[in-house]
């Protein structure tokens, strides 16, 4: 058996994950794997990793046991997490998220943003039948400058503009050590691992047919010392935008970031946990220009970073 699902112009511009996760009752790691062993196709043709949703499409599901996320608007769930808002207009908002936040998926999570966004909407009383989505993914334990759209034209143009790169996004990542040079530009290929390995990407060769490129710039901002142990404060900017990729540039540089517990140094982690329990990762800034406007947002640092930073400066 299998039940269809027709795109419409809510979704128009965005990418069939993105679209998925937010739909289908399930854990959104296996749906990458649906798509893959062609279990979920897009008018009758297999999802390409470059397909993007269109007003009228049709997506095809064939699990027996997968059923469509059932949120009836006036008795959604509704809930303030607290974020900040950098900026906003009529057709977005720039929020500094927190760390523990989840974007996509896992909408009945008590973290999830989809509940701040329902509040929030709710709050300013807009009674539009859009529901405010978000441009882009930052990981669960990662904080900052985070995009959510507030219309359907603004959601198809930011997602152009994300989909093509024209954006310049910096981020702000504590490491354990220092690298050899003090800035510099890491161009490795990278993949996803099997499921069930610890890290879920790795550094592979470029010949390896399910292999991706990576670029991120790096740059020294300042040096820590804190009981004999060595941090850096490092400024990434990401010019692709590959799943973990500061995470695996940073420790392919020797320098794992501090509290991140997939690629990090278990022993530094477990020293500072007391101080820092979430991977000091956070997304500085963000530009693009949208309907002839330049835009440039700063999201500074959580409370918890700052605090981090200010105990190994004892």
């Amino acid at each position: 058996m299998s039940f269809e699902i027709k795109i419409t112009k809510d979704y128009d511009g965005i990418k069939p994950k993105s679209f998925l996760k937010k739909k289908l009752d399930l854990s959104f790691f296996k749906i990458p794997r649906l798509i893959k062993d062609k279990r979920i196709t897009i008018n009758g043709k297999k999802i390409k990793e470059d397909t993007i949703l269109k007003d009228g499409d049709i997506l095809k599901v064939w699990p027996n046991d997968i059923k469509l996320r059932e949120v009836k608007k006036e008795f959604r769930e509704k809930k303030d997490l607290g974020l900040e808002i950098i900026y906003e207009n009529n057709d977005f908002i720039i929020f500094n998220k927190l760390s523990g936040v989840i974007v996509q998926g896992a909408q009945d999570n008590s973290k999830s943003l989809s509940l701040h966004l329902a509040y929030y909407k709710d709050k300013i009383d807009d009674k539009s039948d859009f529901e405010y989505f978000h441009v882009h993914r930052l990981d669960k334990d990662t904080s900052g400058a985070l995009v959510v759209a507030k219309n359907r034209v603004a959601l198809r143009e930011l997602n152009k503009i994300f989909r093509t790169r024209e954006i310049k996004k910096k981020y702000l990542a504590l490491v354990v050590g220092k690298p050899k040079e003090k800035e510099g530009m890491i161009e490795v290929f990278m993949k996803r691992n099997p499921e069930g390995s610890r890290e879920k990407m790795s550094i592979v060769s470029e010949n390896d047919s399910l292999s991706k490129k990576s670029i991120s710039l790096y740059k020294v901002i300042s040096e820590y010392e804190k009981e004999g142990n060595i941090f850096s404060l490092i400024e990434v900017e990401i010019k692709t935008g590959i799943t973990h990729q500061i995470r695996v540039h940073m420790k392919s540089l020797g320098c794992p970031i501090v509290g991140d517990k997939m690629y990090g140094n278990s022993y530094i982690n477990q020293e500072y946990n007391e101080v820092l329990d979430r991977q000091f990762l956070h997304a500085k800034s963000i530009s693009f220009t949208f309907d002839n406007n330049l835009y440039n947002f700063e999201a500074d640092l959580t409370e918890d970073l700052k605090n981090f930073l200010e105990y190994i400066s004892d």
